[in-house]
């Protein structure tokens, strides 16, 4: 039984090996690829290679492919699968195609199919592609509408809610400011509508310069001076005058030394850059044989710690001279826009002078066409803060400095404010120069709240305290009173203009003046009042808040007169003194120093021949005093030595005497 048995299996196992090599299928296994079939047909996701069996063939795959359902696509031989294994990278490799259908077409009973098939899945493909592309397109506009419209909301309720605020320090947290703005006080609101500047003006009794208009004051905060070169008075001034912030001493340094200009100049810029001053541009002396004012076009370098000149001899575009335009430094570059040129056509360029290679750039500006020039505009570099920009039509970075927060400024760029078009009509536009961009843009922004009077050849300055840029003075023709004399801000988060009441307001306006601001103030020199030259006194305007309600209080009663303060005792008044610097030093100031010299000579000269027997002065620092002692000292020493020589003379006589005594 045993050996019958073992038979048994053998046959039955040998059978099945058979059937196993022919290739029959179990019940088993025709369930399992039945499901594994399933598999394949289901898939949706992503495209994974499934081996089938030869017996599969394609019409099944191709009748899918029909109904546009597939979103997978199998190419298969007898021995190994060939094809995509995902649907990106069928994207990808869309011209592998008709390589794939000819690699196949040996091994294929029909080849002229499969490139059908083939084809019909590459159009397919481009049709989902452009598919997903609109689909994608349609999504990030609805993304970028809906951000816009809650960004327009926010920007409404801040509107509504946020007023100037007046930060007594800087906070490094940029967040911090933008709640803190976003929440203001009631004394904030107070201060909003109840804006008010205090104006006074500085008597000198020593030397001033001339009178002028159309010169240039710059502000070097290490060296405690203002710089002012250039305008017109009497003569077309061509000197550099010095004005020490601390001691309020006017001084004529002279034209300087290295490339002095022949002229002088007015109408031109001054920027500084790096300590250094760069001058560009301005009208000549009138020129008799031409019947014209010519415009300067050379670039020159001035430095005020040597007094050296440095003429720029740059290349690249042809960038036309001009007088009465703006210019501005950002980055490492000299931006220049608009003004007059020699034949008095306004122009409506924007140039740039790379000061490290000194290549001038004439840049592309957006729908150019259609923008007008402008001359005798004011502008300003606004910027959250120092940049380093290695070409204006790319992205720039910012400079962080430490213990500076960055400003609250959404727009950047160089602001320009009025202005003078062809036709001679004054505007009140705020254009802003945008960078980062090719070609660059300028853009005009509406404002909100009541806009300047339309002006020109006035001034522009920024108050960091309260974020807004100040405009005051100009001119409009238009106007019986065509000098202005009132003062507006712009708030820069809202774009919003607001007039500001002013204390003890000039008398007369001004127009083609100099301004500078300094800590909490603005300096005004010189320009042109109503039919006449303004003088030569410096004029205050304080806009620290604080300070102007303390100078209200102390100036009650001179409501109708001028508040006039020496400049002597503006040295010494801690309330109105405008600027003490880190690197300020009193006993090494060389004007003071000179200034203590001159007054000693004075002294000395006035009362060398003098005689009196009145009591001496209390002045302990005259020279006279210690002169006085000194002769004083003297003349005791005098009398000491004749009494002394007498004394011995009789002493000597009296030893004479005795002595022929005792030899008689």
């Amino acid at each position: 039984m045993d050996s019958q048995k073992r038979k048994r299996l053998i046959i039955q196992y040998s059978l099945k090996l058979k059937e196993l090599k022919e290739g029959r299928d179990s019940s088993e296994q025709k369930a399992q690829r039945a499901h594994q079939k399933s598999r394949v047909l289901k898939t949706e996701s992503s495209i994974s290679l499934v081996k089938l069996p030869q017996q599969i063939q394609m019409p099944p795959v191709d009748d899918i492919i029909s109904k546009g359902e597939c979103k997978l696509i199998f190419l298969q031989t007898q021995s190994d699968d060939t094809g995509f294994r995902t649907f990106n990278e069928m994207m990808r490799t869309n011209s592998s195609w008709l390589t794939q259908a000819d690699k196949l077409a040996n091994t294929l009973s029909s080849p002229m199919q499969l490139k059908n098939r083939l084809q019909f899945n590459h159009t397919q493909a481009l049709k989902f592609k452009n598919r997903i592309e609109q689909k994608w397109n349609m999504t990030v506009k609805e993304v970028a509408d809906t951000i816009i419209q809650k960004q327009e909301q926010k920007d409404q309720q801040k509107i509504k809610l946020v007023h100037l605020k007046i930060n007594h320090f800087d906070t490094d947290d940029i967040g911090q400011q933008q709640e803190e703005c976003s929440t203001p006080s009631l004394s904030q609101e107070v201060i909003t509508t109840n804006l008010k500047f205090f104006w006074f003006h500085i008597s000198i009794s020593d030397w001033k310069p001339p009178i002028r208009e159309g010169c240039t004051v710059t502000y070097i905060q290490n060296l405690n001076k203002c710089i002012m070169y250039g305008g017109i008075g009497n003569d077309l001034f061509k000197t550099f005058v010095t004005l020490n912030t601390q001691t309020w001493v006017w001084k004529d340094i002279g034209p300087g030394v290295g490339d002095v200009p022949l002229e002088g100049r007015f109408g031109h810029t001054t920027t500084l850059y790096k300590q250094q001053l760069i001058i560009y541009g301005g009208e000549k002396k009138y020129n008799n044989a031409m019947k014209m004012r010519e415009c300067y076009g050379d670039v020159r370098i001035f430095t005020p710690s040597d007094k050296t000149w440095i003429l720029v001899k740059p290349y690249g575009d042809v960038v036309e001279g001009r007088r009465n335009h703006c210019a501005e430094v950002v980055g490492k570059y000299f931006i220049v826009y608009g003004g007059i040129n020699s034949y008095g056509k306004i122009l409506t360029d924007v140039a740039g002078l790379n000061l490290e290679t000194c290549k001038w750039t004439s840049f592309q500006i957006e729908n150019s066409a259609g923008l007008e020039g402008v001359s005798d505009a004011t502008s300003l570099a606004m910027f959250k803060s120092e940049i380093k920009m290695e070409n204006p039509y790319f992205s720039y970075e910012w400079v962080k400095k430490k213990g500076r927060s960055f400003l609250p400024i959404t727009t950047e760029g160089i602001y320009v404010f009025g202005g003078r078009l062809q036709n001679g009509e004054a505007i009140n536009d705020l254009r802003i120069i945008q960078f980062g961009f090719k070609p660059i843009k300028i853009t005009k922004v509406k404002t909100k709240g009541q806009p300047p009077l339309a002006r020109y050849s006035h001034s522009m300055n920024y108050f960091r305290q309260t974020n807004v840029i100040i405009i005051y003075g100009g001119r409009n023709d238009s106007k019986q009173g065509n000098i202005l004399n009132d003062i507006f801000v712009l708030q820069i988060q809202q774009f919003s203009w607001s007039q500001v009441q002013q204390i003890q307001q000039l008398k007369n306006g001004k127009c083609r003046h100099s301004s500078v601001s300094i800590d909490s103030k603005i300096l005004i020199f010189g320009g042109y009042a109503q039919h006449v030259f303004a003088n030569a006194d410096i004029q205050l305007l304080e806009l620290d808040q604080n300070k102007v309600a303390k100078m209200i209080k102390d100036n009650k009663s001179n409501k109708n007169r001028d508040v006039v303060i020496h400049s002597d005792e503006l040295v010494n008044n801690n309330t109105l003194k405008v600027f003490k610097t880190e690197y300020y030093n009193e006993a090494e100031d060389p004007d003071l120093k000179q200034k203590k010299i001159q007054e000693n000579e004075f002294q000395r000269l006035c009362y060398s021949n003098f005689k009196s027997f009145m009591p001496l002065p209390q002045q302990n620092h005259s020279s006279l005093v210690t002169e006085y002692k000194n002769k004083r000292e003297q003349a005791k020493l005098e009398i000491l030595k004749s009494q002394f020589n007498d004394l011995s003379r009789r002493n000597s006589r009296r030893t004479t005497s005795d002595f022929k005594i005792n030899e008689k």
